[in-house]
Formats: C-alpha cells, structure tokens, sequence
C-alpha cells in the first residue's frame, strides 16, 4: 500500500469516527430557532399616501424583527359594512397575539380594549386610550401643528383675510382635535376664524366658489378628503383661493405643484409605522417591557420644497 493510499484510509477512518462520536450523543446541529410573532396592524384611516407609508414602515419592521403581519384598513370593509370592533375580534379569532391600533374614536377604542385579552399587548397609533393593555403609544404633536399652521397662514395672510375651517361632519376626533386647536389660536394671531362641517364632499364645490366670490377668505383643513375636494374645485374652476391644511396623497401633492394648495402640514407615518411594529414585537419577546410614547416629526411641505433632499424620506420613504 503506497503513502497515499495510506492518508486516504486514514482520512476515511477519521470521518467515520467523527459520524460515530455525533450520532451515539445528542449534539446535533440545527438550524437557529426564529420566534416569529403573529401581530395584525389595524387602522381606520383614507387610502391616501400616509396610509401607504405607514403600511411600509410597519412592513419593514415586520420583516427586521420576524413578525408575521396582518395589515388591515377598516376602510376596505366598507361594502361588508363592517366594524373596528368586528374586525379586530375576527383578528383575535385568528391567533393574533398583538395588536397595533389606529382608530377615530376615542369611544371605539376604549370598547375594542375592553375586548382585547390583557395577555396581547396593544401600541396605539395617533389614538388616544388608557387601558392596562396599551404597552406604548406612537403620537404627534398636535398642538405644535396646529401653531405650524397658524404661522404658515399668518405669513401668507392679507390683512383682513379671515379663515375658514373645513371639515366633513363624520371626520375622526382626530380631525375634531385639530380644528378645535386652530379655533382657539388663530383669534389668539389676530385672525377671525369660522367652522363649516360639509354633509357631502360634494359641497366643496358650491362653498369654495362663494369663498372665492366673496373675496377676503383663507381656507384651512385637516380633513384630507375636504382638502383634496376643494383643491378640484379650485383647479376645475379656476378659483384663487388659498388652500392650506394637514395630510398627504397623490392628489395632495398634485395640487401642490399646480399652487391650488399653497401647503400641507405631513407626519412621519412611514417612521411611525416602523417604530409601532419594532415595539410591539419586542414587547411579546421581552426584550422591551418599558411603556413608552414616541412623538414623531412633522413636516411643512409646498409646492417648492416638497422635493428637497431633507423631505422625501418622509414623503417617498420607499421611492
């Protein structure tokens, strides 16, 4: 038998002990072992951008942190005319064992953690609740845009110009919030202030073309859909009416660049979004038992600014 030959066998002789020593004791290797967490994001918001962003940041938590992730918008079960009750149960039917929730109500969601098991923990989004089962909640400041808003409209403003606030007569508490922070600090800037609650969207049409007639008026909303509604009026009609208010979507951004709105007040909803899922989960694997708010930013957003570097990672977080 050459040397060869000899370091051959001898290399078939060692594998064979190595396989013996492994399958005679229970060291076995394995593939590491990922706790996947099974939590359903649920929301009652228009499908406009900011439900968009706040989808993909939750999206990307999800997959960071190994969550198996329902997202839910209570807005596609119009038809089925169903509700933020029913759809949050059907989730907990379901095997959800967390929850992060954005509701319009303050009412519905004080009902829906009544019906929440205090074993799943809840992050709130831009909802307000108290409740043992709420761990954390992701917010903004509402006051300070609203003090972002009054000083964008006292800029902009002629002297005499009063403003009107628009809303639709169902919009969230979210909405309601806002315009009662507005209502109070613009007579505060020197600024005469009036509400109007549309019935129909449709009423945008006959109340901008009186504002626009009338002459001396400004226009301000936090109520995305009365935003974007007026904003048409104004295009279809060649109305000059200065528009100013609080969200985002593809329309939104259109008639910013057409100056049918003159600016927008945008939240952070993609980083909210990540965060809200990144605690939740780290709430179910202990890694993070601390209750917590996180205030994100919001941003001013115009026609000539809505493009610069410092804003798209708010406004095209996944362009």
């Amino acid at each position: 038998m050459t040397i060869k030959q000899k370091i051959f066998l001898f290399v078939d002789i060692l594998i064979l002990v190595v396989l013996f020593l492994i399958s005679s004791t229970d060291y076995i290797w394995k593939e590491r072992k990922v706790d996947v967490s099974n939590i359903s994001v649920i929301v009652d918001i228009p499908q406009d951008s900011i439900n968009m962003n706040l989808r993909e940041g939750a999206k990307k938590a999800a997959q960071a942190y190994h969550a198996d992730m329902h997202f839910l918008n209570l807005r596609d079960y119009e038809a089925q005319q169903m509700d933020m009750q029913t759809l949050v149960q059907r989730e907990l039917d379901i095997g959800c064992e967390g929850i992060l929730l954005q509701c319009g109500s303050s009412r519905v969601t004080e009902e829906i953690l009544e019906q929440i098991p205090v074993g799943v923990p809840v992050v709130l989004w831009d909802t307000e609740a108290e409740s043992p089962r709420v761990k954390s909640s992701v917010s903004f400041d509402r006051e300070a845009i609203a003090r972002l808003l009054v000083e964008k409209v006292s800029e902009a403003r002629d002297k005499g110009q009063s403003v009107t606030l628009v809303s639709h007569k169902d919009s969230s508490d979210q909405v309601q919030r806002m315009h009662d922070l507005l209502e109070e600090l613009f007579p505060q800037a020197g600024i005469m202030v009036r509400c109007v609650e549309l019935a129909d969207y449709a009423e945008a049409k006959a109340l901008v073309s009186g504002l626009a007639a009338q002459g001396g008026n400004m226009v301000v909303s936090c109520d995305t859909q009365a935003l974007e509604a007026m904003a048409q009026v104004c295009e279809n009609n060649g109305c000059e009416l200065p528009l100013f208010g609080m969200g985002w979507s593809g329309m939104i951004r259109e008639q910013l660049e057409k100056e049918n709105i003159a600016g927008v007040a945008v939240i952070d909803a993609y980083g909210a979004g990540y965060f809200g899922v990144q605690k939740l989960t780290m709430i179910m694997t202990g890694e993070d038992q601390n209750e917590e708010e996180r205030i994100f930013q919001t941003i001013w957003v115009t026609g000539e600014n809505m493009y610069d570097r410092s804003r798209e990672a708010i406004l095209f977080p996944f362009a």
